[in-house]
């Protein structure tokens, strides 16, 4: 009993914490210029281009005007796989206003369609492709200068980062939620 107590335990820590990826060597921004209440505030969200698994280009400058939440995940990463669900939720609920992009760090420099199987196991409907270095580095490096990933941004519609969270827990949907309500009702 004390075996599976103990094996549990360490298995909800694995799972909903996060997992590690590549050292970037990119200084982090500080924090509390990410998480404001202020429209003006925030950190510039870096306008990556990216080849989604269909094969169409996306650019985040695509989606000005619109609240948009980026995904860097890894297909390998259990609280990434965890994640998924609740972001392609969201993307349901507020389709239209809401756009939700995962970008994955395992297939980086990949072509999209090998990641292709990944998005239709787990029912992904929103754009999913490879991310490249260069955003990666521009997201986790400069903003929160760490190597785990499920890393999840909320960008405004003025196309500033002014929400992250790192690794993953069920409690993050609501969060994520009241910042995505707190953004739309922002001009």
């Amino acid at each position: 009993m004390r075996k599976l107590l103990t094996a549990t335990l360490i298995f909800s820590v694995l799972a909903f914490s996060g997992c590690q990826k590549e050292t970037t060597g990119v200084k982090p921004v500080e924090k509390s210029s990410t998480q404001s209440n202020s429209p003006s505030q925030g950190v510039k969200a870096y306008d990556f281009t990216f080849t989604d698994v269909n094969g169409k280009i996306h650019h985040l400058s695509d989606y000005r005007g619109k609240v948009v939440i980026v995904q860097f995940f890894g297909t390998y990463c259990p609280p990434c796989r965890a994640e998924i669900p609740v972001l392609n939720q969201i993307y349901k609920d507020y389709k239209g206003k809401v756009v939700v992009i995962g970008l994955s760090v395992d297939y980086t420099g990949a072509p999209p369609e090998k990641l292709k199987p990944f998005a239709e196991e787990m029912g992904i409907s929103y754009p999913v492709g490879p991310a490249t270095e260069k955003a990666w580095d521009e997201y986790a490096g400069r903003i929160t200068g760490l190597d785990s990933i499920p890393q999840t941004y909320i960008i405004d519609k003025n196309g500033y980062i002014r929400y992250y969270e790192v690794g993953f827990a069920p409690s993050y949907e609501k969060l994520f939620r009241e910042a995505v309500n707190r953004l739309l009702k922002e001009g």
